[in-house]
Parts: structure tokens; C-alpha cells; sequence
């Protein structure tokens, strides 16, 4: 038997998969650049647990807010795209930077299935950096621009490259969780 591709398993999902697709198509996209307060109670009505003092970015788009994570003080840059098929939590201090790719699809040949992403406390994804699903960036992590995250990196690093790897110490001058 041949499966058609169905994205959402009951009506209830895939209504709310609908109502976000149109309520980010409008009402989100309008929502002016500092009003982050605004932008975390539409997010938070479509599911995402947000800490009252994270930031979203105008310009972000997140495909699926219900599987969104964001501790305290940690922000999303201006442009920055979140393909939420899976959890992604970003941690406590943490800044994913502007026009960032975070993905939870895995793909495996023709195939894509969806693996949660854990970014720590303290971690900065910088400009344009690739993350993607089942991949945990662990504290203190700086992942430099323009980089590819797609194994293990170590903490209280700097990773640069295509794929990212630990190439030195992060200094830091208050204590490392």
C-alpha cells in the first residue's frame, strides 16, 4: 500500500498546523520589531513555552510554535527560521543570531524524520549558522558564523567550519555552569 504523504495524524493538529500558517502569514508578520511582548503571547497562544524575558525577533518564522522552547533572557535574531518539526529548546542566555537555520528534519536519503535539538544555557549561534535535528550544542558553546552544527560539539568552545568543530577555549570571565 502506498502511504501519501500526511504531515498531521488527526484533524485537531492539522487544524492548528492551519490556523498558525495563517496567522503567521498575517497577523505575525505585522507585529512591529520591539514588541516582543506581543510576539511571545501569539507564540505562546499557539503552544510555545516561552520565559516572559526571551525575545523573538521580528522577521522570525518558526514553523510549528508548539514545539518551541526558549529560557530565560535567550533571543532569536532578526530573520532567523525555525523548522520546528520536532521539540527545539534553547536554553538560559542563549542567542541564536540573525538569519539562522535551525531544523529538527533529519533527512536520511529520500526520507525526513523528525529529531528534537537541545541548545544550552550561554550559547551563540552566530550569522547564518546551520543547525540541524538531533543535535545537542551544549553550554557555553560559541558556534561561529556561517557554520554547519550537525554533530557533537564540546562545551565552552569556539566551533567554526562545515561540519562545526571545537577548534578552541571560549573565554569567559564570570562561572561556568
Amino acid at each position: 500500500m502506498t502511504r501519501i504523504w500526511a504531515p498531521y495524524t488527526n484533524a485537531r493538529r492539522g487544524a492548528r498546523a492551519a490556523m498558525w500558517r495563517l496567522v503567521s502569514c498575517t497577523l505575525y508578520r505585522l507585529i512591529p520589531s520591539p514588541a516582543y511582548r506581543l510576539r511571545r503571547a501569539v507564540l505562546a497562544m499557539f503552544g510555545a513555552k516561552l520565559d516572559a524575558t526571551s525575545r523573538v525577533r521580528g522577521g522570525v518564522r518558526i514553523s510549528e510554535p508548539w514545539n518551541l522552547r526558549m529560557g530565560r533572557k535567550s533571543s532569536i535574531g532578526e530573520g532567523a527560521t525555525l523548522w520546528a518539526s520536532a521539540p527545539i529548546t534553547i536554553g538560559a542566555r542563549s542567542v541564536v543570531s540573525q538569519y539562522c537555520f535551525v531544523s529538527s528534519a533529519v533527512r536520511e536519503g529520500m526520507q525526513e524524520h523528525p529529531e528534537p535539538i537541545e541548545i544550552g544555557d550561554d550559547v551563540w549561534i552566530a550569522a547564518e549558522s546551520v543547525v540541524v535535528g538531533g543535535v545537542r550544542v551544549p553550554n557555553g558553546a560559541l558556534v561561529g558564523a556561517r557554520s554547519l552544527v550537525s554533530g557533537p560539539l564540546e562545551a565552552w568552545k569556539i566551533a567554526t567550519g562545515h561540519p562545526a568543530q571545537s577548534r578552541r577555549e571560549r573565554a569567559y570571565q564570570g562561572v561556568k555552569s
